[in-house]
Order: C-alpha cells, then sequence, then structure tokens
C-alpha cells in the first residue's frame, strides 16, 4: 500500500491530480497521519467515474466507518480520544462533498440528445412511417399557414 500527496500537482486532468485533489478535499494531507491509502483512492475514484467531490465523499464514508467501529476511550480524564465525533464529522463532511460532485457533475461529462437534423430529415422522408399525431405549429392561425418544413 502507498501514500502520496504533492500539493503542486492538484487538477482533474490526470490521475495522479486527481488523487491529490481527493486527499485535499478529505483533508488526507499529512504524511504524518494518513488516513487512505493511494489504491483506496483509485478504487473510489474508478467507482465514481472519476469525479474527485464523489470519490472524495466515498473515501470519507469509509473514514467514517472505520472510526465508527472504534470506542471512546479515556484514561483518567487526562487523555481522551471520542472516535464517534470523528465519524460524525467524516459523514457530515461526506454529505457536502456529495453534494458538491452533484452538482459538478450536473454540468461536466453529461450528455445528452442524439438527434441529429440529418436523422430527422431521413425519418420524414420515409414514406412507409406512420404519420405522427402531433406537429409544431398545427393550429397555427391563420388556417392556411404553411411552414417549409412541413408542406
Amino acid at each position: 500500500m502507498s501514500w502520496n500527496y504533492d500539493a503542486t500537482n492538484i487538477g482533474k486532468d490526470t490521475a495522479s491530480q486527481r488523487l491529490n485533489a481527493v486527499r485535499l478535499l478529505v483533508g488526507d494531507t499529512d504524511t504524518n497521519d494518513q488516513q487512505a491509502q493511494d489504491e483506496e483512492i483509485g478504487f473510489a475514484l474508478s467507482e465514481t467515474g472519476n469525479n474527485t467531490y464523489l470519490a472524495a465523499a466515498w473515501v470519507a464514508r469509509s473514514l467514517a466507518g472505520k472510526y465508527s467501529r472504534q470506542v471512546n476511550t479515556s484514561l483518567n480524564g487526562a487523555l481522551s480520544a471520542d472516535y464517534s465525533d470523528l465519524a460524525g464529522h467524516y459523514t457530515k463532511l461526506a454529505d457536502e462533498l456529495e453534494y458538491q460532485g452533484k452538482k459538478v457533475g450536473a454540468l461536466l461529462g453529461l450528455k445528452a440528445g442524439g438527434i441529429t437534423k440529418s436523422g430527422v430529415e431521413v425519418v420524414r422522408a420515409d414514406t412507409n412511417r406512420i404519420e405522427g399525431s402531433f406537429r409544431r405549429d398545427r393550429f397555427k392561425n391563420p388556417p392556411s399557414y404553411q411552414t417549409p418544413e412541413y408542406e
């Protein structure tokens, strides 16, 4: 297992840039307190279609799961570790990152359509095709009005 972070190489173009971006979003940038391995982040990126925000949410949820398994401890009131708070913080972070991932993902990488002008013309030219029930400008006034595309 490996752990790498380079603050000068953050972006969305290459695998290493996406890995660093996910680490930054999750807050896993301290080499002395490593939270997730490169391979785990790589898996999260592959599962989320390289959406760095959704991958960071995935990693944050896995860290919340990790800390939710640990019990809160206290040593004579001098030293304590409250893992339930840590798990809660990662869960909240995951929710916020997931929201951002859906917001950003809706703007990037999604395509709609598939209908071309030439494809529509081919369908309209097909004489064996059943005529549709509705068309644009069907009831436009005056009644004798005909658009060139429907003549």
